[in-house]
This record gives structure tokens, sequence and C-alpha cells, in this order.
């Protein structure tokens, strides 16, 4: 196997398992800031909990973005060891990658 498969399916190291979670949370600081970016532009967010949350204000759904992606990278490195967590892991950083693909496309595209 190779590339992120084997990751998701053999036993790995903490080392490069660190390397998964912190593309997670990287991917997802980013969302965070190209979400605020589309939306002050006009843009819709899709999420209906982080549609409320950017209602009451972008403090409010900063911080919710923050924890949570802080409690699944958490639940990520201490299930580290369980393939269905490498597995959801993997799939979480693959989803994460297309979404803000699909962000920077809308940005590019706003001109």
């Amino acid at each position: 196997m190779t590339g992120l498969t084997a990751i998701a399916g053999s036993r790995i190291t903490s080392h490069t398992w660190a390397l998964v979670v912190l593309w997670f949370v990287s991917l997802n600081v980013l969302d965070l800031g190209l979400t605020l970016h589309l939306v002050n532009q006009g843009a819709v967010e899709m999420n209906p909990i982080m549609s409320a949350l950017l209602e009451v204000g972008w403090r409010w759904a900063g911080l919710f973005k923050i924890l949570t992606t802080a409690a699944v990278a958490t639940g990520l490195w201490l299930g580290r060891r369980h393939l269905l967590v490498r597995r959801t892991g993997i799939a979480f950083v693959a989803f994460f990658a297309l979404l803000i693909t699909y962000q920077v496309f809308d940005v590019w595209a706003a001109g």
C-alpha cells in the first residue's frame, strides 16, 4: 500500500499520525478563514450551525470552529491505534482538502 491508504490501513508511527492531525487542524483553520472571507463577500454559509453562529457574530463561529477542531483532533490523536479512527482521520483530511479547493475556486472566481 502507498500514500494515504498505507497510513489508514497499517501500523504507523506517532510522528506520521501527528502530521495527519496537523493537516486536519491546518485545513480547518484555513476553512474558517476562507469561510469568513467568502461570507464577507456575500456568500451564504451552507452549514446550518455555522450559519446561525455567524448571524450572532464571527467570534462565536470562530470559537465553535476552534473548539470542535480541537476536540476532533484530540480524539484522532488518542484513538490513533484504532483502524476506524485512522480511516476516519484520513477521510476528514480528504474532505477538508476538497472543501478548501472548492473555497479557493470560489475566491478566485469572485475576482
